[in-house]
């Protein structure tokens, strides 16, 4: 495996998502309501510009760690084309999804700044309670399904294009 390959299709492949995820956001305001950086950000430091920048370094080391597991899978099925490349990116970018997207759904129980899963039955089951009401996150759920329906369908596919973007780097130079 060439970790240098998978590791750049990783960085490519996460910063197509963000460019995907906040183009969304700018031309369906209504619609796509998951703001990944924030999310992200948010669980080391209050919401502002900071929160950004760190939701995004943490973005980039996800990306990294899943650039290098989409690599090893490439690698073990001896890809070497581009065309290889993107029908089993197709396939496990939407396995990433499924991953991320059950990882969505426990994020309340360790998020300190969104708000809690309901109904609230055990509260120490339920994580910690947001700083404030007005910084209090909406919990996505699992695969995003308490957002919109067009959000829900945008974290499918900007994890299938991070596949696809692995598996084109991947395949073409490694």
């Amino acid at each position: 495996m060439d970790v240098g390959v998978a590791i750049l299709g990783g960085l490519i492949g996460g910063g197509v998502m963000i460019v995907m995820l906040y183009m969304m956001i700018w031309l369906m305001p209504k619609e796509m309501k998951m703001n990944l950086l924030l999310m992200l950000g948010t669980m080391m430091v209050p919401i502002g510009a900071m929160a950004y920048l760190v939701g995004l370094m943490m973005h980039a080391m996800m990306s990294v760690v899943f650039g290098v597991a989409h690599g090893a899978l490439l690698a073990s099925l001896d890809v070497d084309s581009v065309a290889a490349g993107v029908g089993l990116g197709i396939l496990f970018g939407f396995g990433h999804a499924l991953i991320t997207g059950t990882m969505l759904g426990v994020m309340p129980l360790m998020h300190p700044r969104m708000r809690p899963l309901q109904p609230k039955l055990i509260p120490a089951m339920l994580g910690p309670a947001p700083v404030s009401e007005e910084e209090a996150l909406d919990p996505p759920g699992f695969f995003a399904l308490n957002y919109p329906p067009l959000t829900v369908m945008g974290f499918f596919m900007m994890h299938i294009m991070f596949g696809i973007v692995v598996g084109v780097i991947y395949g073409a130079f490694a």
